[in-house]
């Protein structure tokens, strides 16, 4: 002869079983522990009172015990339930619920038993999956539309398909830099340390100390790191055309900073030059400066070059909060 009670209780997943009243007959230590509740409350009481229901789940779940306590054994799917927590706080679990038909030595139905499989891991997989997946598509969407707006820009510059390529590859490759770091960043944020040397790395000095970087690792949102980086990018790409990373006497000084609202300033500072003029040219990045890059910002840029070398001052707010 087998200890029912012993049984019960050893099985791993919440059980509980109801009277013909749908009142509580009997349920394990695991109900009990997920569901915050002691065996004192729950005895003998009807389970709508015991956890109340909006009126359609009620109609829902009520139809499955009315079904066991008629002979059928039935199967509800990820049934959401809020369970109260001892802090009065609320968390959601999601249920796999089978109701079966309990029976007497007559073969008579004395009640249902509840069978519960906590399936909430697998509910939040899902989700994440979806917003993962919706949110792949976005950032897609949003690529290949950069993309293609750089394809036409570097056109409109570009006589030649060899000069195109020239051009057109530094900038996408200057994309895949930011949006590799911010991938290994989880996507939300990317120091501006890490973006700034980035930038800088293909463009080897030619003389020690002839690249100087200062500034705290401030944290950027993927928008602004990918603006930065393509501007940070024409700015590299002029200084060694036209500026002072295309001589040895060219000095380049990189440095940020803070405020306390927030606002991040950069100052892109080119000096060494002797021979330039208001009307040197810059070079075609100049709308990802100019324009691309305070549109997606918010911010703005402001460039002045004297015959000293080309300074550029870049102020972004911070971020707003939603």
């Amino acid at each position: 002869m087998f200890d029912f009670e012993k049984l019960l209780q050893a099985i791993p997943t919440p059980l509980m079983i109801l009277d013909r009243n749908l009142c509580f007959l009997r349920a394990n230590d695991c109900y009990l522990t997920v569901t915050n509740r002691s065996w004192a409350d729950l005895e003998g009481r009807y389970v709508f009172d015991a956890f109340p229901e909006t009126p359609e789940r009620l109609a829902v779940i009520r139809a499955a015990f009315e079904k066991g306590l008629a002979g059928e054994e039935t199967h509800l799917e990820r049934l959401v339930y809020a369970i109260a927590q001892p802090d009065g706080s609320y968390a959601d679990i999601s249920w796999d619920l089978r109701h079966i038909p309990v029976r007497a030595r007559d073969d008579s139905i004395v009640g249902v038993m509840q069978h519960t499989l906590d399936v909430s891991a697998e509910v939040a997989a899902e989700r994440m999956r979806d917003v993962i997946s919706q949110e792949y598509d976005h950032r897609v969407r949003n690529i290949l539309t950069k993309v293609s707006a750089i394809a036409r820009r570097t056109a409109r510059g570009t006589t030649t398909m060899a000069q195109f390529i020239k051009d057109f590859e530094p900038r996408i490759a200057s994309m895949a830099r930011a949006h590799q770091m911010l991938v290994h960043g989880g996507w939300e944020r990317l120091g501006l340390t890490e973006l700034v040397e980035s930038e800088l790395q293909p463009y080897s000095p030619q003389v020690p100390g002839q690249i100087v970087t200062d500034g705290p690792n401030v944290a950027l949102s993927s928008r602004v790191a990918q603006a930065l980086g393509m501007a940070l990018h024409e700015l590299a790409t002029n200084a060694v055309k036209y500026g002072a990373l295309g001589r040895p006497e060219g000095r380049l000084r990189v440095t940020w900073r803070t405020a306390a609202d927030g606002t991040l300033s950069i100052d892109w500072q080119e000096s060494g030059m002797r021979d330039l003029t208001s009307d040197s040219k810059v070079g075609f990045g100049s709308s990802i400066i100019d324009r691309v890059l305070p549109a997606e910002t918010g911010g703005t840029v402001t460039r002045t070059i004297g015959p000293d070398g080309l300074n550029c001052a870049i102020i972004i707010p911070a971020p707003r909060e939603n």
